[in-house]
């Protein structure tokens, strides 16, 4: 599917951080609520418009073909947002997920059309919770590459983020579903 912007639409390149410590990685982003409210120690915040991007990240993915993507949305604005599409060079083949539990207590992963921001709220994609999956990569991805995300918002905004891909630690099934609890002005 061929991307035509709106008018009106803000492009910002948005490179974070890449000199990230290590052992910032071991609780990973969004393990608590400080680490969903403010940015953390993983990378530099980016502040587009209403919106404050943070703790962008991949771990290096243990299937070559497929990665998954990890931040927190901040939405400073007094009304409700949307990622409503994300786009990357890693692979023409990028999905909003949700990872669910269903009734039987198994983890099943779905597609969704937006991963809601809502107004003067976080929205942590982690582990367990919201992400971006990243498919059918072609050229696999080690720890210290980078890849450009582009995400799409329903306020008409449009960022894109350099995402660093980092060593991934065990912890990252304790990050939990931190999705939208978070409020802050």
């Amino acid at each position: 599917m061929h991307h035509t912007p709106r008018p009106g639409r803000r492009t910002i390149l948005a490179a974070l951080a890449l000199t990230l410590p290590m052992s910032a990685c071991s609780g990973g982003p969004g393990s608590s609520p400080e680490a969903a409210a403010v940015a953390g120690d993983h990378a530099t915040p980016v502040a587009v418009e209403d919106l404050l991007l943070a703790d962008a990240w991949m771990p290096e993915p243990a299937n070559p073909e497929v990665g998954v993507v990890y931040l927190a949305v901040t939405n400073t604005a007094e009304v409700d947002d949307a990622v409503v599409a994300v786009r990357t060079d890693a692979s023409e083949d990028a999905d909003l997920c949700r990872t669910e539990v269903t009734a039987s207590g198994a983890s099943v992963m779905r597609t969704v059309e937006e991963v809601p921001v809502p107004a003067g709220g976080t929205t942590t994609f982690v582990d367990g919770g919201y992400h971006v999956m990243v498919n059918d990569i072609p050229d696999p991805l080690r720890v210290g590459d980078t890849l450009t995300v582009t995400l799409d918002f329903a306020s008409r905004t449009e960022v894109e983020l350099e995402v660093p891909v980092r060593e991934m630690t065990g912890d990252a099934g304790d990050q939990g579903d931190h999705s939208e609890d978070h409020s802050h002005h």
